[in-house]
């Protein structure tokens, strides 16, 4: 392998590793890097070929990333398949993508949150357990909050 697609492969991989150390599948970590470090956009045949996996992964993968504001779609004249191009403002992405799917899960936490203390309310049962999952339930939703105001302070997304 050459040093210019040995850098390009280390990056990449190192962009999958990222992505599994924070949660998130191998392959978004891979495709993102794989477009962060490509000088024009992608079609998913190319990515599909680059990393060696099927069309309709690439396709999955660049839909979900493009969801969460880490990639857009490029028209490209003459051409009707799908361009892919990496967003590379940390804080466009941040802000515009990775936040607001954040936020949603919090809300869902919220929700399901509130929907486990009304159950436990519901049960007439008054038990050590019934108390030990009313107190974790409290927890639970103190955590939520807090990481809630965190990501929502005018200050700290400033800064992001």
């Amino acid at each position: 392998m050459k040093p210019l697609e040995s850098a390009t492969y280390e990056m990449i991989e190192a962009g999958g590793r990222t992505a599994q150390t924070f949660g998130f599948n191998r392959l978004f970590g891979q495709i993102y890097m794989l477009l962060f470090m490509s000088p024009e956009p992608a079609c998913l045949d190319v990515i599909a070929e680059s990393l060696g996996i099927s069309k309709a992964s690439a396709s999955i993968a660049c839909r979900q990333l493009e969801s969460w504001g880490v990639l857009h779609k490029v028209w490209m004249k003459g051409d009707r398949k799908d361009y892919y191009e990496a967003i590379t403002d940390i804080s466009q992405i941040v802000n515009n993508g990775l936040l607001a799917s954040v936020n949603k899960k919090l809300v869902s936490a919220q929700y399901q949150i509130q929907r486990s203390r009304s159950l436990l309310e519901e049960s007439r049962e008054n038990s050590e357990r019934v108390a030990f999952l009313k107190q974790r339930l409290a927890q639970a939703e103190k955590y939520r909050a807090r990481l809630e105001a965190l990501l929502n302070n005018p200050l700290i997304r400033k800064l992001i």
